[in-house]
């Protein structure tokens, strides 16, 4: 079912004509037909959410989402999303810990699966140079393992979260930078206690 196929369906659940939905929401009579006929696919946020509320949906029943989880935002278009930016990334710290949101960067809804919590990083410093530079943002999606090789976000006792490549072995954990100048750091048997990983990196996004 489209889009404009379950906003027909829900506006006549309620018994309301095309032009009393676009009353409610500030939209001419047209602007209803073109979405119920799709030839209109990126409902302004604003609109989406109006008609959400007054056809007792969500957004993204509206758009077809089974899931979207819960610190992302719908954008003006509806292939887009936003993912929070996050200032540091310290022990206890998750991505839905709103207090340490610093704003929100766009990114393509097909890039995000399922119902995993998402969220951007800024990297700081030059040990993951020059895979990773200072100023970075990077995607991470948040989840508490990631498999031997991966980059991903980590924390060490009470040190604020770090870009590392991580690799496992029988009995120690080792985070690897890419910069030579910074050698591999290796924790051995209940040290590996003291990582704490906070999300596997997905993305890179740099700005000139």
């Amino acid at each position: 079912m489209t889009t404009g196929e379950r906003i027909r369906q829900l506006r006549k659940e309620h018994s309301l004509t095309q032009e009393e939905l676009g009353a409610k929401i500030g939209v001419q009579k047209a602007a209803i037909q073109k979405y119920e006929k799709g030839t209109v696919t990126n409902i302004k946020r604003d609109s989406l959410i109006k008609l959400a509320k007054i056809l007792d949906t969500t957004p993204e029943y509206l758009l077809g989402w089974e899931e979207t989880p819960e610190n992302i935002e719908i954008t003006d278009g509806s292939e887009f999303v936003n993912i929070p930016i996050i200032g540091r990334v310290a022990a206890g710290v998750t991505c839905l810990a709103e207090n340490n949101i610093t704003g929100y960067e766009p990114v393509m809804r097909k890039d995000i699966s399922g119902s995993e919590q998402y969220a951007f990083l800024r990297v700081t410093g030059d040990s993951m140079y020059p895979v990773f530079m200072e100023g970075d943002l990077v995607l991470v999606r948040c989840q508490t393992s990631v498999d031997s090789g991966s980059y991903a976000v980590v924390t060490i006792d009470n040190e604020d979260g770090v870009v590392k490549k991580i690799v496992y072995g029988s009995d120690f954990i080792e985070l690897q930078s890419i910069n030579p100048m910074y050698p591999p750091r290796r924790f051995e048997g209940e040290e590996v206690l003291r990582i704490r990983v906070f999300g596997l990196v997905k993305e890179i996004k740099r700005k000139f």
